[in-house]
């Protein structure tokens, strides 16, 4: 049967925006499906096989922050299976972390490393994390790579693929109701685009900082890692586009924004048994500060 579509009007976890929400359970499957097809289609032959060390590391990560907030498993390895890292080390953690509907413990999630180093990016859908050879350096060290992956798991946690979609439902049929009333569709489509996607695309990134840092202190990954990951990144920055042409909120205020929320995180990062056991590996030298390998150009 097919499932309807949910009109409504919510508060966004965390930051309490309201959001107008316009997609069924059906056709968010369907957005994840065409996602998954798109990033294989787009980057053949580019994309590093399972086999690679850095996929491996990328896939171990990204298990780690899945598998520390119930969100699922990994293609290929069975819910229950045990991992390096299982769900009952993360028991009774206070953070709560916003979950969409989409996933479940059951959930699957493939996480593919595309090799080009030219680009420094990595984006997430709704069981798809995909990592680019570019954005390894400015990581650093698995630390840095979690902060990178939590953020991107975190816009789909928060559910803003399916947010962007019901807005697009809304503000297609306004802009062409405009062009009937005689109202240039280019012009409308300026205003629209600094006046409310633009802002609209900051505020999403902002969300995903917020619960990227628990996602990453949940897995017990230092919180510290994301703003200096933001410090390194603005470093090779040539941009100086002003802030209300960004998609993203401008870096210097990202990184004093994260270093406000730093507190709170290591209060969940202390909380977990399981951090504070690896803590104490790390502390003996038993287990070290992982690096990251390089991909193969």
């Amino acid at each position: 049967m097919k499932s309807l579509t949910r009109l409504s009007l919510e508060s966004a976890p965390e930051t309490g925006r309201r959001r107008f929400m316009a997609i069924s359970e059906g056709e968010e499957a369907v957005l994840q499906r065409l996602a998954l097809q798109e990033t294989l289609e787009k980057y053949r032959g580019k994309i590093l096989p399972l086999s690679h060390p850095l996929t491996q590391q990328v896939r171990r990560i990204s298990r780690r922050i899945i598998v520390s907030s119930n969100l699922g498993h990994l293609e290929g390895e069975h819910p229950q299976q045990p991992l390096s890292v299982g769900p009952g080390a993360f028991a009774g953690l206070s953070a709560e972390i916003p979950r969409s509907p989409a996933l479940r413990r059951d959930s699957e999630w493939v996480v593919l490393v595309v090799n080009d180093p030219q680009l420094v990016n990595a984006f997430a859908a709704p069981g798809l994390v995909c990592v680019f050879t570019g954005i390894v350096p400015i990581a650093r060290n698995e630390a840095g790579l979690a902060a990178v992956i939590g953020h991107e798991i975190a816009h789909v946690t928060l559910r803003h693929s399916v947010e962007l979609a019901s807005q697009n439902k809304l503000l297609l049929p306004a802009i062409g109701l405009l062009f009937l009333l005689g109202i240039d569709p280019g012009l409308s489509s300026i205003v629209t685009q600094y006046l409310y996607s633009l802002p609209h695309s900051r505020a999403l990134e902002t969300e995903a900082d917020i619960v990227g840092l628990k996602l990453m202190s949940r897995a017990c990954y230092d919180p510290a890692a994301a703003p200096r990951f933001f410090e390194d990144l603005k470093r090779i920055e040539q941009s100086d586009v002003p802030k209300f042409l960004r998609t993203h909120p401008p870096t210097a205020e990202r990184i004093a924004h994260l270093k406000t929320l730093l507190p709170q995180n290591y209060d969940i990062y202390k909380s977990s048994p399981e951090c504070s056991r690896l803590e104490e590996m790390r502390s003996r030298g038993i287990l070290g500060r992982t690096r990251i390998f390089k991909a193969v150009y």
